[in-house]
């Protein structure tokens, strides 16, 4: 299960939207784990065509076309690394939900080793749980148990989706050091009034309204309470969550976060995070 969101209107004013490691401008080897569409490797390797870029997941992307330096493979992240040349960045986006704690310690760790000496990896991940600051949102709103609904079949179903609060201390475990953060609020729906949060703000409510069914239709008939609801019951329930999140009075967000990190020869990993 993966959360399609993204910061890259967030990071408009930036040089490079793309990502934030500073991996310099020629760079030779690029991994994207959980490419899923291939869009971010496809437009890393336009940004960069000298860079060797792979894009890896379960099920091949539905692209016609990639840059002659874009390689979309399929791939289970999990097994033995079969990729020899030493890679400068590992990046990691919307990955909740995609692995229990074993999992997760086995990326982390076949990441470290992968890495070039000075090389870095990059996490960013969004939380499940819908907040709002202002009071707008009423209690009873179905968009205030939301997020703690998903998150405790995550949990019945040992895949965390509490990533964003876990995934610092299991890089460290892997052997990563120097942890750099940068926290999101990402507005869902174009209630702000700054530009730049309102045009991420109705971005990502597209990608709520069309992305909901997929996040959580397989986490409720296999792990919903008191028992596994059916198809029809999901159906229900998201046609109100779509209803509330549609609702421009509510001034609603989530949190993310990004961590870099690079490896020194010597000293380890460092990371960046950014949250």
């Amino acid at each position: 299960m993966t959360w399609h969101l993204s910061p890259t209107k967030l990071d408009s004013d930036q040089e490079n939207p793309l990502f934030r490691a500073p991996i310099g401008k020629t760079p030779k080897h690029i991994l994207d784990i959980g490419t899923g569409k291939g869009n971010w490797a496809i437009d890393v390797a336009d940004k960069f065509p000298s860079t060797i870029v792979r894009g890896v997941d379960l099920f091949p992307p539905p692209v016609s076309w990639t840059p002659p330096n874009c390689m979309l493979e399929v791939d289970d992240i999990l097994e033995d690394w079969t990729w020899k040349d030493p890679l400068d960045l590992i990046h990691m986006r919307a990955m909740i939900g995609s692995f229990d704690p074993a999992g997760w310690d086995q990326v982390y760790k076949s990441s470290f080793k992968n890495l070039r000496p000075g090389g870095w990896i990059e996490q960013l991940e969004g939380s499940p749980h819908i907040q709002c600051d202002d009071d707008s949102l009423p209690a009873d709103s179905i968009l205030q148990s939301w997020g703690q609904t998903m998150s405790d079949c995550g949990v019945r179903a040992r895949r965390s989706l509490q990533v964003i609060d876990t995934m610092r201390d299991a890089m460290e475990k892997a052997g990563f050091v120097d942890f750099q953060e940068k926290s999101y609020r990402w507005p869902i729906g174009p209630w702000a009034r700054d530009q730049k949060y309102k045009e991420a703000g109705a971005v990502n409510f597209q990608l709520w309204l069309s992305g909901m069914e997929g996040w959580c239709m397989w986490l409720l008939t296999h792990y919903g309470a008191p028992y596994p609801w059916s198809r029809d019951e999901v159906i229900v329930y998201l046609a109100r969550v779509r209803s509330e999140i549609k609702n421009p009075r509510y001034h609603i967000y989530q949190r993310a976060w990004v961590w870099p990190d690079w490896w020194l020869a010597i000293e380890g990993f460092d990371m960046l995070i950014l949250v």
